[in-house]
């Protein structure tokens, strides 16, 4: 191999590029007598991506250790040079410029076609309906939101499109129900809350986030319950936060365990219940869940979903988790979604009151007591998702 690494870079110079190496058998009867040859494919030209190697040199020589030392049977084979190809960059600039003009002309389509779709709007409003879709508020939701304010500012006269603007974001936080924060109370038992939802929406931050407020901010008595031991990696997360804010953590297995859990955090003034995450179509583990909550019995059971998942996925988790009877909806990771407008859309779906959404990782800061107004400068894009973090 050194002597054939040799030649190369005698023939082609230090600059060489090995492509390909291999070892062949030649001569011989029946593979008896043969010997063994190193066979180096190798290229001088800078740009070995391009598919024509400018100039290429097979030498083929026996490895060291073979029946000869010398370089036996050494073949050349050098291609013809190819001519760099200079107009590769235009090339690459036409195409991106005929891909941009493409996207506008569609864009252009689908914006006649959702104009095609509504009464004569005047052009403010038709320039909300259109920011709505592309908040990605539903058609229908979107049609009956600018028809409500074209009734109101209906009359002769030019539309102002701030004062079109106002109204609309008031239309739409009335279109969102809050149920308002979770409270805590110091009587014969204490608030039971439990979180429900898919795999990977952030149930554990979330219950960690509500564990730390209620600790550190109200000074309440707090209990964890996490049924999630089909994931350790949770039971550990939730069980450092317990330690962090020094609250109790029972992990459970059961219904019947879990019945004895509530019953030692019984002088807890509020016991939030971590669950495992169940896929939207895992009928048996969401069966397994309604089980664990009949025998909680909780005040309040909440359904997370993440807020960079579509439409579809999301009405398809409130679908199933529906089973288990949910009365509030948490949204996570709106630092993380493409379009606010979906919330609104779920919302009105599931006809369940917003209690708390969640705009990053940290706890227990990043998240929010769910209001109406909040989502609507959202959508309409008055707000960025940091600009306000409000206290649970």
């Amino acid at each position: 191999m050194s002597e054939a690494l040799a030649k190369v870079k005698k023939d082609l110079g230090r600059q060489a590029v090995i492509l390909h190496t291999r070892t062949v058998r030649r001569g011989g009867l029946m593979g008896l007598g043969g010997r063994t040859i190193v066979e180096i494919t190798a290229t001088d030209a800078v740009n070995v991506l391009h598919p024509a190697v400018s100039r290429g040199i097979i030498g083929r020589i026996p490895p060291t250790g073979g029946r000869s030392s010398q370089a036996e049977g050494t073949a050349l084979h050098v291609a013809p040079e190819s001519p760099p190809r200079t107009d590769a960059p235009q090339a690459y600039d036409r195409l991106r410029e005929e891909m941009t003009q493409i996207r506008a002309l569609v864009q252009d389509v689908l914006r006649e076609s959702r104009r095609s779709r509504v009464p004569p709007l005047p052009e403010p409003l038709m320039d909300e309906y259109l920011d709505l879709i592309r908040a990605d508020v539903a058609e229908e939701l979107a049609r009956e939101l600018t028809q409500q304010i074209a009734e109101r500012f209906r009359g002769p006269g030019p539309v102002d499109r701030s004062a079109v603007r106002c109204q609309l974001r008031d239309y739409i936080a009335a279109m969102v129900p809050a149920a308002g924060p979770i409270v805590a109370h110091r009587g014969d038992r204490p608030r039971v809350v439990a979180m429900v939802g898919p795999t990977g929406v952030g149930k554990t931050t979330t219950i960690a986030k509500l564990a730390a407020h209620f600790r550190l901010r109200e000074n309440r008595r707090v209990g964890l319950i996490t049924i999630d031991t089909y994931r350790i990696a949770a039971v550990d997360q939730l069980r450092v936060y317990a330690r962090i804010i020094d609250v109790p953590l029972e992990v459970v297995l059961s219904p019947e365990e879990l019945t004895t859990a509530l019953g030692r955090l019984d002088e807890c003034d509020i016991v939030l219940i971590d669950t495992a995450g169940r896929g939207q179509n895992d009928t048996a583990r969401i069966e397994e869940l309604r089980r664990f909550l009949e025998a909680a019995r909780p005040d309040e059971t909440h359904l997370v979903l993440a807020s960079n998942c579509t439409q579809a996925v999301l009405l398809r988790a409130v679908e199933q988790f529906s089973r288990v009877g949910i009365d509030r909806v948490v949204f996570t990771k709106l630092d993380e979604a493409v379009g606010f407008g979906v919330l609104l859309t779920v919302l009105r779906r599931v006809d369940k009151k917003l209690s708390y959404i969640t705009t990053g990782q940290d706890v227990p800061d990043d998240i929010e007591v769910g209001h109406g107004r909040r989502i609507a400068e959202l959508i309409l894009g008055s707000q960025d998702v940091g600009a306000r973090a409000c206290s649970a």
